[in-house]
């Protein structure tokens, strides 16, 4: 069976593989024997969640108090006594009632503006981008990836979890791994459902599974190899089984009083929320969530997706709250761009280019960051970015993650203030 570093875990399934270690593999254990890799301290969580299609900020982060929002959006302009207002000048949609609230409370942080130089409309290759965080060239690893290499290795253990097996340094959260995880030094599961996270067997003989995975834990359990990648390859398939038991319990042992809105993207968070209350290790989670390429008759879709991510988030908080684990976790939000400032002929909009960023959680600094761009001044009908996505990429590996953004963005970007220090 061919084996890729992102092959091993795929949709939620755990994967049986043999044992001849395959080249990743001897790199990864060469990688932490002679770098002496060691994980980052403290036990702060990140979630990534990626709004896929192109959010339209400019209907998200409303310039309620501007005359040329109006005039450049005839018909999907939100009207000013609906704005949720946060400023004399901006507001949210009022489909984010719940998120406003948070906003007034100093949980919920804005950054205007944010973008990268000479922005691409393809929402494969903007992805492609905001996924590895290089826009002038072809990167092959991503952002979180290199940070898990720089300070996890994806097998060493977070402070207090040394001796733990099962412990996964990050997951993904859907069918497939977003080229934000990719790496050839660490192995990041994509779990699409918590209950089914499991060793695969061969269906036809359901009797033969129980022997199997006796094998599998037989191969696996005693530390006798003599080689770095033949230990390395042993603890990863160790800790995917034990893994891969642990998440079925917690599918069927967890428990919340939170009501989560019976959405996809809700559901999601919530396995998240079960992830971090089990306190696997885990520091970074990707959750993902589209329909935002709203090129026609948007007004409707699009305060239903917003209302989706507000009410749907909140619930995850709450959730959080109720664990007594809400300091401990923060919510980036992102989209691959914006759309155009001005409305289209089919009541929607295009692609455009600078749009909002979000951080939630009680160890933000809640409110509005940076400048929102002009509404006038434009670049080829586009919003120009005020921010470099990199930025805040630095001040969540600096602030948060506690890590040298420099080695894992290649250079310096500066940071904005963002969090409660």
């Amino acid at each position: 069976m061919l084996l890729t570093r992102r092959g091993v875990f795929r949709g939620g399934v755990l994967v049986a593989f043999g044992l001849t270690a395959p080249t990743f593999l001897t790199m990864t254990a060469q990688h932490t024997a002679e770098a002496g890799v060691s994980t980052a301290t403290g036990r702060n969580v990140l979630v990534v969640l990626q709004l896929g299609g192109g959010n339209d900020g400019l209907n998200t982060v409303i310039p309620y108090a501007d005359p040329a929002y109006r005039a450049a959006r005839p018909t999907l302009a939100i009207p000013e006594a609906e704005v949720l207002p946060l400023s004399g000048y901006v507001g949210l949609h009022p489909s984010m009632a719940a998120l406003k609230a948070r906003f007034d409370a100093g949980q919920f942080a804005i950054i205007q503006g944010v973008g990268y130089p000479n922005p691409n409309r393809s929402h494969f290759r903007s992805m492609e981008i905001w996924q590895t965080a290089r826009p002038d060239a072809y990167e092959p690893t991503g952002w979180l990836g290199r940070y898990l290499d720089a300070n996890c290795c994806g097998e060493d253990r977070p402070a207090g979890a040394a001796e733990r097996e099962g412990s996964l340094e990050a997951v993904s959260i859907g069918e497939s791994l977003p080229r934000s995880f990719w790496t050839e030094h660490s192995l990041v599961p994509a779990i699409s459902n918590l209950a089914a996270y499991e060793f695969q067997t061969d269906r036809r003989y359901p009797d033969d599974r129980v022997h199997q995975l006796e094998a599998f834990d037989a191969c696996y359990a005693a530390p006798t190899c003599r080689r770095e990648y033949e230990e390395f390859l042993r603890r990863v398939g160790k800790d995917a089984l034990v893994t891969s038991e642990e998440l079925k319990k917690l599918s069927r042992s967890y428990q919340t009083s939170v009501p989560y809105p019976t959405t996809a993207l809700a559901n999601n968070l919530k396995s998240v929320a079960q992830m971090i209350a089990a306190d696997m290790g885990t520091r970074v989670f990707y959750v993902s969530t589209g329909g935002f390429d709203t090129h026609a008759n948007q007004k409707n879709t699009h305060a239903n997706l917003l209302k989706q991510i507000s009410e749907a988030l909140d619930a995850f908080m709450k959730d959080l709250e109720e664990k007594g684990m809400a300091d401990r976790v923060v919510v980036l939000a992102f989209s691959e761009f914006g759309r155009r400032v001005k409305e289209n002929g089919s009541l929607g909009t295009d692609h455009g280019a600078a749009a909002p960023m979000f951080l939630l959680g009680y160890p933000v600094a809640g409110g509005l960051h940076a400048t929102y761009p002009s509404l006038t001044d434009l670049e080829n009908g586009d919003l120009k970015m005020t921010v470099d996505f990199r930025t805040v990429y630095a001040s969540v590996l600096k602030d948060w993650l506690g890590t040298a953004p420099q080695k894992v963005l290649g250079g310096d970007f500066g940071s904005l203030p963002l969090f409660r220090l």
